[in-house]
């Protein structure tokens, strides 16, 4: 296959994703990668202390030789109070991963190859390289640590940003951390906001687990990027069905279904979507209207 014309950039642009895992179409890194080489340092002394204070209470225990067989109430905490760790486990088979990043409408902007075990050190790190300011709302599974990593690496890119780092749905029953984290707290920031998007991405790709998990880093950009262009495809052609659904039928026009499972992605695509031919002397974008949008079918 041979790119001529206007997809001569993106080809190279694709070259540079496969040889550095990170896949972020249309949207170029603005800022260098940020190091942060006291969190890895920092987690293994945590780890290590951990470890110690579990063999010491066993000790303890041992020692008092005494059962009353009365669970011993846990000390409640203040409502501000925020202590919550997560133990990312570092012994590892294969790679670590991929870290999706979606819109909170649902359209994948973009994901990276994990060269560790995900840490909230990488989510601050990757937003920074690719936004000029942070979003206003970030949703991710360990929030209440990535503000705090945030806060210490990038205090100058907060007080420009202004963001709001909360914890998805999905994960926040397993929490216990402040309530400053929970987005339903907060509802006009996180009305109709799909907080769980990452993880159902996760679960669908689970179907191609058995392949995924061992093709190397070339094929797995190259399939990973296909997943999430059907699924950003998809979803435009979603929305689109509903959009004529509710402005109803035109004149002599048949109806269209919001079930859109049995319409082919390719044509869609085709028709809506690509804005140039590639090949020489084709008129098939000449006939597109003008009115037409082109792109994705984001929320009005």
């Amino acid at each position: 296959m041979v790119a001529v014309g206007r997809s001569a950039v993106r080809v190279q642009e694709q070259a540079n994703e496969l040889r550095s895992g990170q896949v972020w179409p249309g949207r170029k890194a603005v800022r260098a990668f940020l190091d942060d080489k006291t969190a890895e340092r920092d987690h293994k002394r945590a780890a290590v202390k951990r470890a110690a204070d579990q063999k010491g209470g066993k000790r303890e225990k041992k020692k008092k030789g005494v059962k009353t067989g009365v669970k011993e109430k846990k000390e409640r905490k203040a409502w501000d109070e925020d202590d919550c760790r997560n133990d990312f486990p570092n012994n590892i088979l294969r790679a670590p991963g991929v870290m999706t990043f979606m819109c909170w409408c649902g359209y994948i902007v973009g994901f990276e190859l994990l060269r560790e075990t995900k840490s909230p050190a990488h989510v601050v790190s990757s937003l920074a390289q690719r936004f000029k300011k942070l979003p206003r709302v970030v949703y991710f599974d360990t929030a209440c640590q990535a503000q705090r990593n945030a806060l210490r690496r990038a205090p100058w890119l907060l007080h420009q940003s202004l963001t709001a780092w909360f914890v998805d749905r999905f994960h926040r029953v397993d929490h216990n951390c402040s309530p400053v984290h929970n987005a339903d707290q907060y509802p006009e920031l996180s009305r109709g906001h799909d907080t769980s998007g990452a993880e159902r991405q996760h679960s669908i790709k689970k179907k191609s687990n058995n392949t995924l998990t061992y093709m190397t880093q070339r094929h797995f950009v190259v399939r990973s990027r296909y997943i999430a262009a059907h699924n950003n495809i998809r979803l435009s052609q979603r929305r689109q069905a509903r959009k004529l659904n509710a402005a109803g039928p035109a004149l002599n026009a048949a109806k269209t279904s919001k079930e859109i499972q049995h319409h082919p992605v390719e044509k869609y695509f085709h028709d809506h979507m690509v804005q140039h031919c590639e090949r020489d002397g084709c008129t098939c974008r000449d006939g597109m209207g003008e009115a037409e949008a082109l792109g994705l079918q984001t929320k009005v």
